[in-house]
């Protein structure tokens, strides 16, 4: 079933014309999964927009069928606008969610199994007040617990590890193992110890404020 009326489609015809021969091979495979590989700005969501609308083309697939996952809600409404262009109103049957979204309507529509009701994704101050109370639990005698000046000072530290943990899927473990290899590999390449004599100090001793810092740099990213 064509769900792309003709106004739409000359849209799809002129935007398929302008793609290289790599991008039309991603529009063109509608069977099966596809991998775009490319950095910021060189049009995936033009090319995965595409994609859906050759799909409803040339198949008999709905468009309620099809669901589309992306990162941000930037990302969603670009999406949509694209989807607009190619399709026109059909777009708004295409599932578009962010990954934050589909999990909760999920949840939402089975919320007996689950037994939560009403969620929302974390924003920025309900993700610093979380933080703030992981850092007020530490006992005083933690590594990374500050009990004057700025008690919070490594709260974005802790932001951003958390986030990289889970763009890159780490484990604490694959943390832990990373840090003491990356602090033995500083050993190793003697980053720590003199390399001519001096006067309070031979070739070879070892930069003891140095070495204990960077110790205490990689003891703070395990704990």
């Amino acid at each position: 079933m064509n769900y792309i009326c003709s106004i739409t489609m000359s849209n799809f015809v002129e935007l398929y014309e302008s793609l290289n021969t790599a991008q039309k091979k991603a529009v063109n495979h509608i069977e099966g999964p596809v991998m775009v590989v490319a950095g910021p700005g060189t049009g995936k969501t033009q090319i995965l927009a595409a994609r859906i609308a050759n799909i409803l083309q040339k198949t008999d697939t709905n468009a309620y069928q099809i669901l589309c996952l992306t990162y941000t809600d930037a990302g969603v409404i670009a999406m949509r606008e694209r989807l607009l262009k190619f399709i026109g109103p059909v777009a708004y049957r295409v599932h578009i969610h962010t990954f934050h979204s589909l999990c909760n309507e999920i949840i939402q529509h089975n919320s007996n199994y689950f037994g939560y009701t009403n969620l929302k994704p974390a924003n920025d101050l309900d993700v610093i007040e979380i933080l703030q109370e992981m850092i007020d639990a530490m006992p005083n005698d933690h590594v990374l617990k500050r009990l004057k000046g700025e008690v919070y000072y490594d709260l974005q530290n802790f932001k951003t590890l958390f986030n990289l943990i889970k763009e890159e899927n780490l484990k604490p473990e694959d943390i832990k193992a990373k840090a003491d290899a990356f602090f033995a590999e500083q050993v190793d390449n003697g980053e720590f110890t003199y390399k001519k004599n001096g006067k309070d100090y031979a070739k070879g001793d070892i930069k003891q404020a140095a070495y204990d810092e960077a110790l205490l740099n990689i003891e703070k990213l395990k704990a």
